[in-house]
């Protein structure tokens, strides 16, 4: 933040960009120049091409754009899903961010969580399942 004062005499507060690094599917992402008013979805979908994580109603709340984030309390990872439409990407500094490409397997096999889906017939067009997913991966991880 840099305070400069304005033609009238004025403060004005300017954020300026800044780096941040966070782990981005377990993978070390460092990023400069942030904007502070990048959504995480658009970085996700826009800078990465990680194009799983859907933009629905841009208000955080439908959940299509469900992503988890990370963050280190007490020797643990507590994880968190948030809507990426409305969390800024500087916010991610020093934590970590999974998105429903995470889930992918190697093999081709099903998450656990994906394949409920499927057993359940939990999806309806299903823009809006991966959302669902992180969400519910979410909730398993934290009862294991």
């Amino acid at each position: 933040m840099r305070l400069h004062h304005g033609r009238f005499g004025e403060n004005i507060v300017s954020i300026e960009a800044t780096p941040i690094q966070f782990l981005l599917n377990d993978q070390l992402v460092m990023v400069d120049k942030v904007k502070p008013t990048l959504s995480v979805l658009s970085y996700l979908r826009e800078n990465k091409g990680l194009s799983g994580t859907k933009e629905g109603c841009a208000e955080g709340d439908c959940g299509a754009c469900t992503v988890i984030i990370g963050e280190r309390v007490d020797d643990s990872l507590k994880l968190r899903s948030v809507n990426a439409c409305i969390q800024f990407l500087p916010t991610l500094d020093g934590k970590a961010l999974y998105t429903v490409e995470y889930l992918r397997q190697t093999n081709g096999d099903l998450h656990p969580v994906q394949q409920a889906m499927v057993d359940c017939h939990g999806s309806q067009c299903g823009f809006c399942t991966p959302g669902f997913v992180m969400s519910l991966w979410g909730y398993y991880l934290d009862k294991q």
